[in-house]
């Protein structure tokens, strides 16, 4: 919808993360699609301007990997001959996703996925029944020169504002792609980062016999060379099969081949990405060496093994600080005390701890109190172990102070970075990093970590900015952002305060060129920042995805300069521009109504990355004056398993959202997402759900052409009864009353009117499976409700109630099911222009005697079908439920005279917020203790949750008039119970027992029965 209306009308501006188009939507994409499109329809609904637009993303190096794999493989097998092999081909996963045999060839060219994939996923989103503006839509990379534009502006002006810098530092980069390997560029490890260490320079003084045998025959090591060990460790505060690398002609280190793949690209070894491996040695060859452990009060230390160790973490070699680790001392004492078992003298193992920490908690020696305290009897006790380590890291590093050292009585946070300083300076440590995590690249790569002269955006490290994105975030600033949920402001919170820059380019890919480097480019969630900003004036711009054709202001790319970009999005009030004015204020206009953007809507895959790249940048470009443009919310849902399980082709639990349409219906489909949940926890999306829920749909729509399309209206004088038996009317719900509505039908009407209520409110709240709930299901289940009633009263339902119905139902599933609500309203306009019904408040005494019918209906039934059960076990019982019966309800007139004294008691105990119950309790009578203080406890809490008055919980006086509620319900619970000949309503007064003992635990509002046969 366009903003020419007038900024005085509410708004709804929400969006989705743009989906990658190398394939069409899943399910899963489905689940985070509905939720976007519920919550515009139910902006619209509510009667605001709404704008829901999409795009589709293209950047980086998915595309562009699938379809060089597609170039080898029609190199290997001929545009002709591409066949099915046993091996993961690129051209069998084009086949899986339903692209003809003799088409594929064509994906070799990158560019044709973005011709390909963008028009089947709006076809597919259509089909759902999207209610997308798809003028605004666009694709990214430098196909759409317009969105290469506003990249570009926005890259020069993040880095004129000194977020974007230069410099070297870590990041997780594939060797094979020769470039950074970021979060989408991956096939696996999303959210792996570059881990650094301090890798401690131990050279061995001394080789165990084995170690010492392989190395003289190795001509590369000189009798005078110099050999380090370089275990790695996170705490500088404490100090398989394994190679030697060559350093310079008098220096080797010993590591694993891992670890020296990662040193090889960080400048640790002569030559950029080369491994110069002189030697392979076993690392049982090593037990038993002497190496010089820098800093360390022992300088001679021996080499021993340890269990945990693994090749995929660090350089293979740890040091072991028993004072501080429970690993280690846990270790340390296995080791001594199994000295043999473990092949080595008891003497290479030190069982004389060193305190180097001290906490108040646990002393100053952390490691043996706590594997004390969690009875860690070995290194086998991992849980145990797991649990210690955690406990002895959190508290040696906030609570902990250093007692040996040249910085003793610092705190280790204070001499973490000193001591990491002294072993740099002193040449005795180097930094090494690698990923925390395995990450494979689109092609296939294992990456590295590498240490890289490389653009980046600041994040983290320019305080001001973090302190600014965090403080929108909390609503610090007075804007009220909107996180939903709890958890999901944690998960944000704990990104920003860990996230520490961002590399913003890479060579390889689609994409835009970095402004000022054109041999880079920007990387593929730097791109994707504040588009939604774009989305505002796209239409403007261009009226296809590429920006071929001109939009509503033909306007070329290179008339959109920084500076016009700049006034459109209202960072300066100065343009020259040889663009019309009026257009660059239209422009303008439409940015600043629909901007705020109202929420931002994802999976929660993206915490890590690209929502909290989503707030740093709208906070440096569009928070910096007044007025701040900043996002008002962000909605996390969770992932989506099918029928229980995780999807996965592999497993072929999965399904594609156009399967899924055509296997159930879109309305189907997207009531059963609805109903999957709504929280960040991940939903399930099961198939019996909506199978059941086609069938649903369906009856309810017959029904409804039934009762609307062929009525037959009781004349004055006609009887309901008589009508069905004599015409043999084939649907009896189409005979309808007209005139004054009778005690059913003012009940069905208060029910509906208070399921509205509650619908539009959960709707309001994004609780799509709650609005569901009501709206549907409880709306449903009230209709039957009504129906049984009046059938069985034989009146038959009241016209005006079943308009409102059919009409309501149709509004409320207006949102979820809107091809059914649509075919259903059959009026002249289509129901998504109709605005929620403004339901009257709902009558109280009304809604009293509904939950009153429901609750001794239900006790009625449970009470015979509980007598059916013992029947048929043969233990007899009160009454025969075969037989013919009467039912005799007792209403109590007042309440228990042993409840009206509690009653006063807890009204003068009662202090107005709080009930003392240990006060009451001293207060009652023991004889009355069993069942006096579940009543006290009722009071209480009916009391202190504010839900409802003092004076209308203590005096418990009933809204309507119980006997003739019941008289009302007789007809209705003769037609429930089979052979129920008579019903009997018997008033009791006071404590008076009226001929039965069931008539004694009658209460107001709680009615005691009995059944009795009749002879």
């Amino acid at each position: 919808m366009d903003a020419n209306v007038g900024s005085h009308i509410p708004k709804f501006f929400g969006t989705m993360a743009y989906p990658y188009v190398n394939g069409t939507p899943h399910l899963g994409h489905a689940f985070t699609v509905s939720k976007i499109d519920f919550a515009a329809r139910v902006a619209r609904a509510l009667g605001k301007k709404t704008l829901y637009p999409q795009g589709y993303h293209a950047t980086g190096m998915p595309i562009k990997a699938c379809s060089d794999k597609l170039v080898n493989e029609i190199a290997m097998f001929g545009k002709a001959a591409l066949k099915s092999s046993k091996a993961k081909y690129q051209f069998q996963v084009m086949l899986s996703l339903g692209i003809p045999r003799e088409e594929i060839h064509k994906f070799a060219d990158a560019k044709y996925w973005l011709d390909f994939f963008p028009q089947l996923w709006r076809q597919h989103l259509t089909d759902f029944g999207c209610g997308i503006d798809w003028r605004r839509s666009f694709i990214t990379t430098d196909v759409n020169g317009y969105y290469d534009s506003f990249v570009r502006w926005q890259m020069r002006r993040l880095r004129d504002l000194g977020k974007i810098r230069f410099g070297k530092r870590y990041t997780v980069y594939s060797p094979k792609d020769g470039q950074p390997c970021l979060d989408h560029d991956r096939a696996s490890g999303e959210g792996v980062l570059a881990q650094e260490y301090i890798a401690l320079k131990c050279k061995v003084v001394k080789w165990s016999g084995k170690a010492q045998e392989a190395i003289e025959f190795n001509k590369d090591i000189t009798a005078t060379a110099s050999i380090f060990m370089t275990p790695a460790t996170l705490r500088p505060e404490t100090i398989i099969t394994y190679g030697i690398f060559k350093v310079s002609e008098t220096d080797f280190y010993l590591a694993t081949d891992r670890a020296a793949r990662n040193m090889a690209f960080q400048g640790i070894f002569p030559e950029w990405g080369i491994v110069p491996k002189v030697m392979d040695i076993k690392g049982s060859d090593l037990i038993g060496s002497v190496v010089r452990a820098p800093f360390s009060v022992h300088t001679d230390v021996y080499v021993i093994p340890m269990d945990t160790i693994k090749e995929t973490k660090g350089t293979g070699l740890v040091t072991s600080v028993p004072s501080d680790s429970p690993d280690d001392y846990a270790m340390t004492i296995e080791l001594y005390k199994k000295a043999a078992f473990y092949m080595i003298e008891q003497d290479w193992v030190c069982v004389d701890i060193l305190p180097i920490i001290e906490t108040p908690e646990y002393g100053n020696t952390i490691a043996p109190t706590l594997v004390r305290k969690f009875k860690i009897s070995s290194p086998k006790d991992e849980r145990q172990l797991l649990e210690a380590k955690e406990l002895a890291y959190k508290t040696g590093f906030y609570h902990g102070k250093m007692v040996h050292g040249p910085f003793t009585g610092k705190t280790v946070q204070e001499a973490k970075t000193l001591i990491r300083q002294q072993l740099l300076d002193s040449k005795e440590a180097f930094p090494y990093c690698e990923p925390d995590g395995s990450v494979i690249s689109r092609s296939g790569d294992e990456c590295v970590a590498a240490f890289l002269d490389q653009w980046f955006l600041t994040y983290g490290v320019d305080q001001e900015w973090r302190d600014s994105t965090v403080g929108h975030l909390r609503g610090d600033d007075g804007l009220g952002f909107n996180c939903f949920a709890t958890v999901t402001r944690h998960s944000l919170e704990q990104t920003l305060e860990w996230l520490v820059e961002w590399s913003v380019t890479r060579q390889y890919g689609l994409g835009t060129d970095l402004p000022w480097d054109s041999s880079q480019m920007v990387e593929g969630l730097s791109d994707s920042t504040i588009y939604m900003a774009y989305y505002t004036v796209a239409h403007f711009l261009h009226s296809d995805i590429y920006g071929k054709t001109p939009g509503l202001a033909n306007i070329a790319v290179s008339q959109m300069t920084d500076n016009v970009w700049e006034y459109v999005f209202a960072l300066t009030d100065k343009v020259q521009s040889d663009i019309d004015k009026a257009t660059l204020d239209a422009m303008r206009r439409e940015f600043t109504y629909w901007y705020l953007l109202d929420v931002r809507i994802c999976g929660k895959d993206l915490v890590n990355n690209h929502l909290v790249f989503f707030l740093y940048i709208h906070q440096a470009i569009l928070g910096e004056k007044q007025e701040r443009y900043l996002p008002k919310g962000i909605r996390i849902n969770g992932h989506l398993l099918l029928n229980g399980d995780k999807m996965s082709k592999s497993t072929g639990s999965f399904l594609t959202l156009s399967s899924a349409i055509q296997k159930f219906g879109a309305d189907a489909t997207r009531i059963s997402l609805a109903d999957g949940g709504d929280g960040i926890d991940d939903a399930n999306f099961e198939e019996t759900t909506a199978n059941a829920t086609i069938l649903k749909l369906f009856e309810l729509r017959r029904w409804i052409e039934a009762v609307l399309l062929s009525p037959r209206l009781l004349k004055a004088g006609e009887d309901f009864a008589n009508v069905r038996a004599i015409e043999k009317v084939d649907f009896a719900d189409a005979i309808q009353r007209e005139g004054e509505m009778t005690f059913w039908d003012k009940l069905f009407m208060n029910d509906l009117n208070t399921l509205i209520g509650l619908a539009v409110q959960a709707h309001e709240s994004t609780n799509y499976k709650s609005a569901l709930k009501y709206g549907f299901y409880d709306f449903t289940s009230a209709r039957d409700s009504y129906r049984n009633a009046t059938t069985s009263a034989s009146i038959g339902m009241h016209r005006e109630c079943v308009r409102h119905f059919v009409e309501s139902q149709a509004l409320m599933l207006g949102v979820i099911a809107p091809h059914w609500a649509d075919f259903v309203w059959r009026e002249p306009s289509t129901i998504q222009l109709q605005l929620f019904p403004r339901a009257p408040e709902p009558n109280h005494e009304l809604h009293a005697i509904s939950d009153y019918v429901k609750a001794t209906s239900n006790r009625i039934l449970a009470a015979y079908a509980s007598q059916q059960k013992r029947f048929a076990k043969g233990k007899g019982g009160l009454f025969d439920p075969t037989k013919d019966k009467t039912l005799r309800i007792f209403v109590a007139k007042t309440w228990p005279s042993w409840q009206e004294e509690y009653v006063e008691l807890v009204r003068d105990m009662f202090d107005g917020i709080t009930l003392d119950i240990k006060s009451v309790t001293k207060k009652v009578e023991k004889a009355d203790m069993k069942k006096a203080m579940p009543f006290i406890q009722d009071l209480k809490r009916k009391l202190e949750s504010g839900l409802v008055t003092r004076e209308s919980v203590l005096s418990r006086a009933l809204l309507f008039d119980e006997a003739a509620t019941l008289e009302e319900m007789v007809p209705l619970l003769k037609s429930m119970v089979p052979k129920l000949l008579e019903v009997s309503i018997i008033v009791v007064d006071g404590d008076a027992v009226a001929g039965s003992q069931a008539a004694s635990s009658a209460e107001p509002g709680s009615p005691s029965l009995e059944f009795i046969n009749v002879e």
